[in-house]
């Protein structure tokens, strides 16, 4: 049995006439995520309780209407994925064919949901249906959901195309969109152009990137992991760390390392490293296997010569790669995985992931996705950092 009631499910397309042409994506922007695919985000609004509450279907219209504005700058959104004509290349066709929104409407109250732990449930409840079987003209690079609780509560799901935008992007077009819908203007000038991104004439690759972007091939695991065919199963979970917990981590790097520079190590890669550790020994992992752990790097700092611009839509994601025994992450001090994290990201400067660009360019025809949970297998492992995302401006 469905958990909600679809009210209504309909394309929107942006409110004005926009330009129909193509956009060439780079090379960077399809090496995460397969193309049929999304990454989806959703927000929990509470129901004020010291305030009359506007009508539902207001609210989903507000939401409906900001979506029909919001797609005249950013009209690329509304169009879909294709081949170029030497199918080699993916695309944006700007065809305005629009974004999927669904309202629906659900029999839980938000206090029946202690925690919305990522999976199948919260999907359902917040996150429209795609049919991936279908042609890659026909889905949509946007779909938004908007779900009524019982209560009063409202959740708001989010689906973007990797493709088109990284997590960067889609939460500064989310943030824009809700701010719309709520009343605020709209002034925003949006750059689709990947000539920010594009490769050096001639290329030239200064540095080894093979860890980073060659095919992945896993290890089998020897023990306490399932499969199912030939695809891993995998489990969502939530887990917390408390801001004394976080103190304690910090305090142990700065007790273990040798030289000052625990005190430049950030957070991330205390915390990072500690995950790696905790996975190595949960795994366990043989202490002569090599882990590697695949960071995300955002380049828009970064890059210079030319620089990213501040309204650039588009993945300015790159990977670093860190390796190392699984038995010196789990007996060595917490120091050790943590400061080897730092240099590898510290490493991501201008020079390499300007090499980056160029050793992925010279790679022949289309770019198999190399990065995502179908890639990141045993008994390697992805952490990717969410907390700069401004999603409470939503």
């Amino acid at each position: 049995m469905s958990m909600i009631n679809v009210k209504q499910s309909i394309m929107v397309k942006p409110a004005k006439e926009t330009p129909q042409h193509i956009i060439h994506l780079s090379k960077l922007d399809v090496s995460f995520r397969a193309p049929k695919s999304h990454t989806t985000v959703f927000h929990i609004y509470k129901r004020p309780s010291t305030s009359k509450s506007t009508p539902n279907f207001d609210v989903a219209e507000n939401i409906k209407n900001a979506l029909s504005q919001i797609l005249v700058p950013f009209y690329p959104i509304a169009g879909r994925l294709a081949l170029n004509s030497n199918k080699d290349r993916y695309v944006i066709d700007c065809n305005a064919k629009g974004v999927l929104f669904v309202e629906a409407e659900t029999k839980h109250r938000l206090d029946e949901f202690d925690e919305f732990v990522p999976g199948a449930k919260t999907r359902e409840l917040m996150i429209p249906k795609c049919d991936y079987k279908v042609e890659l003209s026909s889905i949509p690079l946007l779909m938004v959901q908007v779900t009524w609780f019982k209560c009063g509560a409202l959740g708001v799901g989010f689906a973007g195309h990797h493709h088109v935008a990284d997590g960067a992007s889609n939460t500064d077009f989310f943030v824009k969109l809700m701010r719309l819908a709520g009343g605020s203007s709209l002034t925003v000038s949006p750059v689709f152009d990947r000539v920010h991104l594009a490769p050096r004439e001639p290329p030239c690759v200064k540095f080894q990137h093979s860890l980073e972007f060659d095919p992945i091939v896993p290890s089998l695991p020897s023990h306490g992991l399932s499969m199912s065919g030939d695809q891993y199963d995998t489990t969502q979970s939530l887990f917390k760390l408390s801001k004394q917990q976080l103190q304690a981590l910090k305090q142990s790097i700065l007790s273990q390392a040798n030289t000052n520079n625990g005190n430049h190590i950030t957070t991330y890669a205390v915390v990072a490293g500690h995950i790696w550790r905790c996975v190595c020994k949960a795994r366990s992992i043989a202490y002569d296997e090599e882990v590697k752990l695949y960071i995300p790097v955002d380049g828009r700092s970064r890059l210079k010569d030319p620089s990213i611009p501040k309204e650039y839509v588009g993945s300015a994601l790159f990977i670093s790669v860190c390796v190392a025994k699984a038995g010196d992450i789990i007996n060595k001090p917490l120091w050790y995985a943590a400061s080897k994290i730092h240099e590898t990201i510290q490493k991501m400067d201008n020079e390499y992931l300007r090499s980056a660009i160029d050793y992925l360019e010279l790679k022949p025809g289309l770019v198999d996705p190399l990065f995502g949970a179908h890639k990141i297998t045993y008994p390697n492992l992805m952490i990717n950092l969410w907390a700069n995302l401004p999603f409470y401006e939503a």
